[in-house]
């Protein structure tokens, strides 16, 4: 299973092209690492991905189901059988709702789920995070750990096929981001595939794979052991 990009060409408005005839093929069920220097088109490319935004031409194929070619404002591929979850660097970008449970709730609301169900699904949801008690609260109130639980919450809870996460941990503290190093490793262990986007050295290290970028240009794609080897890194082992 992977997602296959061919002859992929993008550029912003007014502006030079960003990808040119780029061709890559990305396992699924993984843990995918996305890394390369700021403005090496980390961002862009998982949003196309995604289908957060269209691509000039090409075409980007997930289980020989081609992606819309229609921009989306939030996090899924509508009228389709890929389902994405997309997490922002910053959680408050996530959010549509000034209430926690109905923020859970969203992505259900959106598919139109048994209201039973949803609610039964949220109240666990808000456990497993330890928010239930807050559930009437505002995010705005939360911590930044707890923000972004409460974002990652929101997308899993309609188990997506594919979990984006554009540099995660920015806004956390160490024990938050171990944290959810933690929940990050059992879902890939559940088959969730996982496209992280990256400038740390030690989560490139966690990855099952990795895809480097530079200028918009691929420049490496393969295990994280080869991924080491290659770039001259310290496995970190003694």
């Amino acid at each position: 299973m992977r997602i296959e990009i061919s002859n992929l060409n993008f550029r912003y408005r007014d502006n030079p092209p960003l990808f040119q005839d780029v061709n890559l093929s990305i396992p699924l069920q993984k843990w995918v690492a996305i890394t390369g220097n700021s403005g090496s088109g980390k961002t862009s490319l998982a949003k196309l991905i995604s289908g957060l935004i269209k691509p000039e031409s090409g075409r980007i194929v997930f289980q020989r189901n081609e992606f819309p070619r229609n921009e989306f404002p939030r996090n899924e591929i509508p009228n389709s059988r890929v389902h994405f979850g997309y997490l922002f660097q910053n959680p408050d970008d996530q959010f549509v709702h000034f209430n926690i449970e109905r923020e859970v709730a969203f992505n259900l609301e959106n598919r139109n789920v048994d209201p039973a169900v949803m609610k039964e699904k949220v109240k666990l949801s808000l456990t497993e995070i330890g928010l239930l008690r807050r559930k009437s609260d505002s995010p705005n109130n939360l911590s930044g750990g707890e923000k972004q639980r409460l974002a990652l919450a929101g997308m899993m809870i309609s188990q997506p096929d594919v979990l984006v996460l554009d540099e995660p941990c920015a806004f956390l503290d160490i024990f938050t981001q171990i944290q959810l190093y933690q929940k990050i490793d059992e879902l890939r262990k559940k088959k969730v595939s996982i496209l992280w986007i990256t400038q740390e050295d030690h989560e490139i290290k966690m990855a099952d794979y990795v895809i480097h970028l530079d200028e918009g240009r691929v420049i490496f794609t393969g295990s994280s052991e080869d991924y080491i080897k290659y770039f001259g890194m310290s496995d970190g082992k003694a």
